[in-house]
């Protein structure tokens, strides 16, 4: 294990679950020709019995995405670079299922034979700016569920409330995944096991979904907790009025404007080659894709001449660039087309063609969405504004932790229900947690998380 104090770390907490914490030590740019799985094990906390089948299953797991990410480093010519990340141990499946991935549905769908949409936004090619980046909320970690769908779907409301200078409020993409139904397998058959935007959207409009602390995300199905029957019951709630098809779809440019006019757009992609991601453009999709993926389109842009867009992943923001992925925009994007041959594999409904024609890297222009009309609805609704920062001047003899943008359940007794701080940690005892360097919150012991808690009070 690695003592806290001999790293300079950085934490960005959500304490409802979507985002875990994420601690970065500032000791250089790790050699790919040098790491072992030992270090894997320390850096990402792995609990595995030496000699068990686990460890020689996840031993070889890591050894084999070490030899694909140096082999795809060696060329010189790349535009994107892969990285050591948490999924390298992680098996053909298991990163399926992250992405959404259903096989053995039965009959074939359609992603067009989903919940009609209140409308749809039709953009022309006039006034495209050359490049643009969408102010957007905080990175989310899904973990080991299947609930991209819901995170994206909360995180653009996010961001038409920061619009709206409500900006700050941590929505519920639990209630999402717990209660949202889904009787045509869109996506999914619910919950962790995929569903999709539209759905997501179609509850909200219907019920509305709380506020994170009053449903924290668990990365797990459970029981709807309410009632269908009216409104979601509690102090505060966000609705929509509905929500847009961005037409024509397949078509770049509409994905442009709507970034510029909306803000943050959701997409649905193919990203079963994005797991070894760690900086630049991303090339590494065919022409044809699967679409199992919904993810935050958040902005485009250019770099030493090559077009690209700026994605919000759900895999938390140690992944990648602090969350993000740019994916390749091609001079002829909307000529970049193929076929999703398995439309029920990804966020297809029951009862439509075996294959759609999609477009754009990934097949991300095929089938934007954006939420429409989002408001804050209960009777103490009131301009949010963030706490003031704190600093923790008390000394113990505690590792030091910069902490930022975090929403935890147990302040909103204290009248915050988020804040900004920078202070000292220590376990209840007053003594020194020993952690390595780079872990998630739901991998934290008891105690651990104890102490993490004990910064809070």
């Amino acid at each position: 294990m690695v003592r806290l104090s001999e790293f300079a770390i950085a934490a960005s907490v959500f304490f409802d679950g979507s985002e875990s914490i994420r601690l970065k030590s500032k000791i250089g740019t790790r050699n790919l020709n040098t790491y072992s799985f030992d270090e894997f094990v320390q850096e990402f906390r792995r609990t595995l019995e030496v000699g068990s089948q686990e460890h020689q299953l996840r031993t070889t797991t890591f050894q084999e995405s070490l030899v694909q990410i140096r082999a795809h480093n060696s060329n010189e010519f790349r535009s994107w670079s892969a990285g050591i990340n948490k999924f390298m141990d992680w098996t053909a499946e298991e990163r399926r299922a992250l992405n959404g991935y259903k096989p053995n549905r039965g009959q074939r769908s359609s992603l067009a034979a989903l919940q009609t949409s209140t409308g749809e936004a039709t953009f022309s090619n006039s006034t495209l700016l050359d490049s643009f980046q969408a102010e957007s909320p905080p990175v989310r970690n899904q973990g080991n569920c299947g609930s991209c769908w819901a995170m994206s779907a909360v995180e653009a409301v996010e961001a038409q409330l920061m619009q709206k200078s409500q900006g700050g409020r941590r929505l519920s993409a639990q209630a999402l995944v717990d209660c949202v139904p889904n009787p045509q397998h869109c996506g999914g058959s619910g919950g962790c096991d995929g569903a999709t935007g539209e759905l997501a959207y179609k509850f909200m409009t219907d019920y509305g979904i709380p506020m994170q602390q009053d449903l924290a995300y668990d990365a797990h199905t459970d029981a709807c907790p309410v009632n269908l029957d009216a409104p979601w019951p509690t102090s505060q709630r966000v609705r929509l009025s509905g929500w847009n098809h961005i037409q024509p779809n397949n078509k770049a440019a509409p994905l442009m404007q709507s970034l510029v006019q909306n803000g943050p757009t959701v997409v649905a992609v193919d990203a079963n080659n994005w797991f070894d991601y760690d900086s630049g453009i991303f090339d590494g999709c065919g022409r044809d894709a699967t679409l199992g993926h919904a993810v935050l389109a958040v902005g485009y842009g250019k770099e030493s001449g090559k077009d690209y867009w700026t994605i919000q992943n759900s895999w938390s923001s140690g992944w990648g660039e602090s969350g993000h992925i740019r994916l390749l925009k091609h001079e002829d994007e909307d000529n970049f087309c193929g076929q999703d041959k398995n439309p029920l594999d990804g966020e297809g409904c029951d009862g439509g063609p075996a294959e759609v024609r999609v477009c754009g890297t990934c097949g991300i222009l095929y089938d934007p969405i954006v939420p429409v009309g989002a408001t804050i609805e209960g009777s103490d609704v009131v301009p949010f504004s963030p706490a003031p920062v704190i600093q923790q001047t008390e000394t113990r003899a505690a590792p030091i932790f910069d902490v930022s943008e975090f929403s935890v359940k147990e302040q909103k007794d204290e009248g915050r229900d988020s804040a900004q701080l920078s202070g000292i940690l220590s376990t209840p005892a007053g003594t020194e947690t020993t952690v390595a360097p780079s872990f998630e919150m739901s991998e934290l012991s008891g105690d651990e998380q104890k102490a993490m808690k004990t910064l809070f009070r």
